[in-house]
């Protein structure tokens, strides 16, 4: 099933949208899991100095023997992300005794998991983690303190069993350290976690569902040029090479819309340049066919007088040469035009390129008094070049400009940013206007033979990759130009 462009580039923008989304989801969740449990464990570290606080207010109220003004931190609810939870402490001493405590009777048996958590509290490290660390079921922080006291402690918040219970010990003068381990379930925290990750995900299924509306919104907005781009190539398709608007999005689009314009007007012209090529070439095959029927019907018929015929034979037969050199020209433009074959790339001196082409023209410059005048560098120029296709292009330039020219031709090869090669006449110049249009077919002025000289000589020039150009010259004349 065909699927357009808009709707490919939503596609994957909101694959790409829902799986950044699922994967900022995993992460935020994560994250959130580890903010609860550090919050956590900074709410438990914050809360066990208040128990210890109230610990330490317990034994001085207790020496001076006022029990009824005991201040105890018997809360046992914790916030987290401004969330009560529940939490559980104990106080234990070196010895293992628990001293103080909120647990309920069935919660001791947990303790017995955690003995050499409290030693390495009992060493003067505040120890936190989960528990187990598999599977965890609490989070717990322990913190060491000291305590020092010249009676015993013998209230125990509920009743400790008996397996647990140890003998209270009495509590010297020198410094005894204890420990207060506080203790919150794992299920409340998933409880804190599911909630902020419920908010979390509410915002992102609205993110998602504004970001999804954009994107297609987004997406029809980039792809309505192509629906202007589409309709102008079926008029081309039609034939209609009518001027095309240019799309101003200031992006790509605008680019494309640009190259697409100087194409329908590269084959508007090519059109135009063919509808004149076949008029032309109609024009100039009919004028010699016409003359050779006229004559050849006037043999037959009986005419012209006896003794005209072997005049009028001639004129048939230069006639017939003409068409024939003509074809013969359109079907080597042709070869030149489309066959990379026909070419021979080498190495070649440019300067003998020039020798060649004078020696070759100079009968028809002597025919006519023109001087031709090279001018070579002293130093050898080197191109890579098809010799005899490039003499023949340099031959068709000069013997053009030998038919316009006054007195003298000029023959100049430069080196420059590119290699030149420039013949220049003194004659009348090029027309304003038709520089371009020199070089088409059959384009010649009142001195001019078939019109295809000019056209085959840029041909080649072309398959050579470099530019041909006519201007007028400095003063009077043409000027032609060969950059390769």
């Amino acid at each position: 099933m065909k699927a357009s462009i808009a709707m490919k580039v939503t596609s994957i923008y909101l694959v790409i949208v829902i799986g950044s989304l699922a994967l900022s989801g995993a992460l935020a969740i994560r994250a959130i899991e580890q903010y609860v449990l550090s919050s956590t464990e900074k709410s438990l570290i914050a809360d066990g100095q208040l128990v210890i606080h109230a610990y330490e207010l317990y034994g001085q109220l207790a020496l001076i023997q006022h029990l009824n003004k005991i201040v105890v931190n018997n809360q046992t609810k914790l916030m987290v992300a401004a969330q009560p939870i529940e939490r559980e402490y104990v106080v234990i001493d070196t010895n293992g005794s628990v001293l103080w405590n909120t647990f309920s009777h069935g919660d001791f048996l947990i303790l017995s998991q955690f003995k050499g958590l409290m030693e390495k509290a009992l060493r003067g490290r505040i120890t936190s983690g989960v528990y187990p660390a598999d599977n965890p079921v609490y989070e717990f922080v322990a913190i060491p303190f000291s305590y020092t006291s010249d009676i015993p402690i013998e209230v125990n918040r509920p009743p400790v069993p008996r397996d647990l219970r140890l003998p209270v010990p009495q509590v010297y003068s020198d410094q005894n350290t204890k420990v207060v381990a506080l203790f919150t379930r794992v299920s409340d925290l998933q409880r804190i976690t599911l909630q902020i990750w419920l908010a979390v995900a509410q915002g992102l299924a609205i993110a998602s569902l504004i970001t999804a509306v954009v994107g297609v919104m987004l997406a029809h907005r980039l792809m309505r040029p192509a629906a202007v781009i589409k309709k102008m190539i079926e008029r081309v398709r039609n034939r209609d090479f009518a001027i095309v608007p240019i799309i101003r999005t200031g992006d790509e689009w605008e680019d494309f819309s640009v190259a697409f314009a100087e194409m329908v007007n590269a084959l508007r012209a090519f059109d135009d340049g063919q509808k004149r090529f076949l008029q032309n070439a109609s024009h100039e095959l009919k004028t010699p066919l016409m003359a050779i029927r006229g004559y050849a019907e006037g043999l037959r018929d009986g005419v012209f007088e006896p003794n005209e015929a072997t005049h009028i034979l001639d004129i048939i037969a230069d006639e017939s040469v003409r068409i024939k050199r003509l074809v013969d020209q359109l079907i080597y433009l042709s070869k030149l035009e489309t066959l990379d074959e026909l070419y021979a790339f080498e190495r070649q001196d440019l300067g003998m390129v020039i020798v060649r082409t004078i020696e070759r023209v100079h009968p028809l410059a002597k025919e006519r008094h023109i001087n031709i005048i090279p001018d070579i560098p002293e130093e050898r120029v080197f191109a890579v070049i098809d010799r005899d296709k490039m003499v023949q292009a340099l031959l068709n330039l000069v013997s053009n400009a030998i038919r316009h020219a006054r007195r003298q031709v000029l023959i100049r090869l430069e080196a420059r940013e590119f290699l030149q090669l420039i013949v220049e006449d003194d004659g009348e110049g090029i027309e304003l206007g038709e520089e371009k249009r020199v070089f088409e077919r059959f384009f010649h002025g009142a001195k001019g033979d078939t019109g295809l000289g000019l056209a085959i000589a840029k041909a080649i020039v072309e398959k050579h990759r470099g530019t041909i150009e006519a201007t007028n010259a400095e003063g009077r004349g043409a000027r032609f130009t060969i950059n390769l």
